[in-house]
């Protein structure tokens, strides 16, 4: 692996090199790829030290001048499936508190001989992501009963199991900082504390009526204090790329004050605020957005857009709304002024919606074919890789705030995905919930899953009776087959969608009225 991708690093595949590795290492880190040993006995410090090597390659590459976004994207996906490379993982022996426990003096002959030969052994030899999977396995068995077995060696046990997390980069975020909290200087450590804390306030907080409008709160300080963090620690390092936050922790918190909003109103409640012009409401939204456009730029997808996406949002949270602006109403400018920004910040995700199906795809089917890599895994890989990053939360939370503003301007309440324009018939076909298309338009009332892009080129567009994220499942696979893809929410426009069922329709976006008699 780090021949491959080291010894191309220079040449013109570079990108490609890169990629492939993203991959290969994003399905070994996930027990997609099943790991077997080959007779060599390489201790763990081997694969630190081998960490090691790819990462400073790929910190020269992110820091040169002609690094593309496309190796950017590769590089960040990279560096979260290494195996750590701190200075206790690649001492000449590392890892020996398993060999203590493997010995210990009260535990009966045969759990000493499968802590031997299934974790012990096997760590020596080739450690991979499997003896994790063990450790976490024998955890279980030893605390399934609390006093089968002694408190020291139990306690011994979970520190063997939390260093295993820590040497492969998978223990949760808490565990990740506290990790690296000895590097901290006074300024990062006064930030570590205060997004724990916040953290600890949200973990403790009681689900309740009463509680909810205090989570929301609570969920944006959390946000806010971990982007405070990740700012400081990213400013202690060349490239911005080791050991700053996980793409993951940001999205769950992102994920959680969405769900908040919702349910304390969402987009209406947002819109009835603004008609009464009480825009205070806005500046949690906003807040979570501008925590969200500030990650991606973290993270290295156009840092310099993501700033002045940031800064726009920041200076717009800060005017307000007026009673006028001139001689124009205050309510449809401040309306008007947020719309672009949120349409800005739309297209910075649709950004990397496109780059992720031009760089991947080709290769993961190739790959996945090679490794025996189950099929639905290889099918939804760049699904998955968007939904669990922070950019799919930011797409959600555009979604809702351009729902809220298209709502106080009175407009259309259309919403395109995927702009273009066809004509023929237009049908639903209800099966359960959502329909199936026979001829080359359609209409549903609700999101289906793979049944549309599946009917092939009968296909040439849809127009759905519902919101719909731009990077759901079903926009980004409906962008990848080139299907054009509107939504509607407005119930006049939607009695009138209804009433051309079987006609011969035309379907385009730039239009008022995207789909018309012929």
């Amino acid at each position: 692996m780090c021949e491959l991708l080291v010894g191309n690093l220079e040449s013109g595949d570079r990108l490609e090199a890169l990629i492939f590795s993203a991959i290969y290492l994003k399905w070994i880190n996930t027990g997609q790829i099943p790991c077997f040993e080959d007779g060599g006995h390489p201790r763990p410090n081997r694969h630190a030290e081998i960490s090691r090597l790819i990462f400073r390659e790929l910190e020269r590459i992110y820091c040169m001048k002609d690094t593309s976004l496309q190796e950017v994207l590769s590089i960040r996906k990279i560096h979260p499936c290494l195996p750590s490379f701190k200075a206790e993982f690649t001492a000449s022996v590392p890892l020996t508190r398993i060999r203590d426990v493997a010995h210990w003096g009260d535990i009966p002959h045969d759990l000493k001989l499968q802590i031997k030969h299934t974790i012990q052994n096997k760590l020596h030899r080739n450690a991979g992501p499997e003896d994790l999977v063990a450790t976490e396995a024998m955890l279980a068995r030893i605390t399934r009963n609390p006093e089968e077995y002694s408190e020291a060696f139990v306690e011994q046990f979970k520190i063997i199991h939390h260093e295993l997390k820590d040497f492969s980069m998978l223990g949760n975020l808490t565990e990740q900082l506290e990790s690296i909290k000895e590097s901290f200087d006074d300024r990062s450590l006064s930030a570590l504390t205060l997004f724990l804390e916040c953290k600890e306030r949200l973990d403790n907080l009681e689900e309740s009526k009463d509680a909810l409008d205090k989570s929301i709160d609570l969920l944006l300080k959390t946000a806010q204090s971990l982007n405070t963090l990740r700012e400081v620690i990213v400013k202690g390092l060349e490239s911005s790329l080791r050991n700053d936050v996980p793409d993951a922790a940001i999205a769950m918190r992102q994920k959680r004050f969405l769900n908040a909003l919702e349910v304390v109103g969402g987009a209406q409640q947002l819109k009835e605020n603004a008609e009464s012009k009480n825009v205070s409401s806005w500046n949690g939204p906003l807040g979570s957005l501008f925590v969200g456009i500030r990650q991606l730029g973290l993270s290295g997808w156009k840092p310099e857009e993501c700033t002045a996406i940031g800064n726009e949002l920041l200076a717009w949270k800060e005017k307000g709304l007026s009673e006028k602006e001139g001689s124009e109403d205050g309510k449809a400018v401040w309306a008007l002024r947020l719309k672009a920004t949120l349409d800005r910040s739309r297209r910075l995700t649709e950004e990397y919606s496109e780059a992720l199906p031009q760089m991947f795809p080709q290769k993961v089917e190739m790959l996945g074919k090679a490794l025996g890599i189950p099929e639905n895994s290889v099918r939804t890989y760049n699904e998955a890789e968007i939904r669990a990053g922070v950019i799919f939360q930011v797409s959600k939370l555009c979604t809702l705030l351009l729902k809220a503003v298209r709502s106080t301007l009175g407009s259309q309440g259309w919403d395109v995905l995927v702009p273009g324009a066809a004509h023929g018939t237009l049908i639903q076909k209800a099966i359960d919930r959502w329909a199936v298309v026979k001829q080359i338009l359609c209409y549903l009332k609700g999101a289906p899953g793979d049944e549309v892009t599946a009917a092939g080129n009968n296909i040439k567009g849809v127009v759905l009776l519902q919101e719909l994220p731009h990077l759901s499942h079903l926009g980004v696979r409906a962008g990848q087959e080139k299907v054009i893809f509107v939504t509607c929410e407005d119930d006049d426009k939607i009695a009138d969608i209804q009433k051309l069922n079987g006609k011969c329709v035309r379907h385009n976006t730039t239009s008022n009225f995207p789909v018309k008699d012929l």
